[in-house]
């Protein structure tokens, strides 16, 4: 459990694939560890691939996941972590563990279709920037006529 940077009971709503990753939406309802909105996002390696795993739309289930690093998600997803199938009640362990957890914050991913590069932000802010730089020089150039 300590290995794993949130954990949180939740139920998967959405799932987009690109074939390589999917991405699911989760709508939190309980957090054991990390800061959590109400909403977020889950990223694993598409078809099992490299630990990769899935998620049955509509059901509720304890999720221990970390930063990603594989997946364009908020979090990431192992079927390698800690599994929830086990015989014992593994939510009353995490309990003991990390207390009665606390309701997330409201707000978080609003679709797991949105995604922004950081790069194409950035050069977009600046290409703005430019234009109402250039735009003020011309304005000023044609007052002063």
């Amino acid at each position: 459990m300590s290995v794993s940077s949130t954990v949180f009971l939740g139920t998967p709503t959405e799932k987009t694939s690109d074939g390589f990753e999917d991405t699911y939406l989760f709508d939190v309802s309980r957090v054991y560890k990390g800061d959590l909105a109400s909403v977020t996002s889950v990223g694993t390696l598409a078809n099992g691939n490299g630990c990769g795993t899935s998620y049955v739309l509509g059901t509720e289930q304890l999720m221990f996941v970390s930063a990603p690093y594989d997946v364009d998600a908020e979090h990431e997803g192992y079927s390698c972590g800690p599994a929830t199938e086990t015989g014992f009640d593994i939510q009353a362990a995490v309990e003991s563990v990390y207390g009665a957890g606390y309701a997330p914050s409201a707000g978080g991913t609003p679709s797991v279709g949105v995604s922004a590069d950081r790069s194409a932000v950035i050069g977009g802010g600046a290409a703005v920037t430019l234009l109402a730089v250039l735009g003020w020089f011309g304005w000023k150039r044609r007052r002063a006529q």
